[in-house]
């Protein structure tokens, strides 16, 4: 598998997800630091605008490492910071790894997320070479399970989650 720093930015027709060191901190921090996202993502906020940096440094770190892989999601127009998506959680012979993702409140229920969806599950199984993707949702989050759904994940008992969670997967078709 190629070397992560190198998947950015990666463009759909409306929006550019690229490392989150290229979106301002405070627009992140908002992200993090909204209490409703956090309960939905099932963390915690981030209660400081450090932790927020402290999580940017962090995810910096990981993927350097080739161990995730995380994006902030803007609005190629107007170049705003809509949300993050990550692709982590890798298998040991990286052929399946766990997506997350989180909008801004103001940006929810919009097509942001079917489009990004979409597009990085195609690039998760034609670059990456995975072969099977997994999400988590609270069972509470109806907005990420549609879009779940929608985007062709199907439930799947037989990966774990965290208590009031569905997983889901889908799996690279032959």
């Amino acid at each position: 598998m190629e070397k992560f720093e190198k998947y950015r930015p990666i463009l759909t027709p409306h929006f550019t997800l690229d490392w989150l060191t290229a979106t301002k901190v405070k627009d992140i921090y908002t992200l993090r630091h909204d209490e409703n996202i956090a309960k939905m993502s099932d963390r915690t906020i981030d209660p400081t605008i450090q932790d927020t940096v402290d999580y940017v440094n962090q995810a910096m770190r990981l993927i350097m490492n080739n161990d995730s892989l995380l994006w902030g999601i803007s609005d190629r127009k107007i170049d705003e910071f809509l949300g993050t998506f990550c692709i982590w959680n890798f298998n040991d012979p990286k052929t399946a790894a766990e997506i997350r993702f989180e909008i801004l409140p103001n940006q929810q229920n919009h097509g942001i997320m079917t489009e990004i969806l979409q597009h990085m599950t195609e690039f998760a199984f034609n670059e990456l070479g995975l072969t099977t993707l997994y999400a988590v949702a609270k069972q509470a989050n109806t907005p990420a399970i549609t879009i779940l759904k929608k985007t062709g994940f199907e439930i799947d008992p037989t990966y774990p989650g965290g208590k009031n969670t569905l997983s889901f997967s889908i799996s690279k078709s032959v």
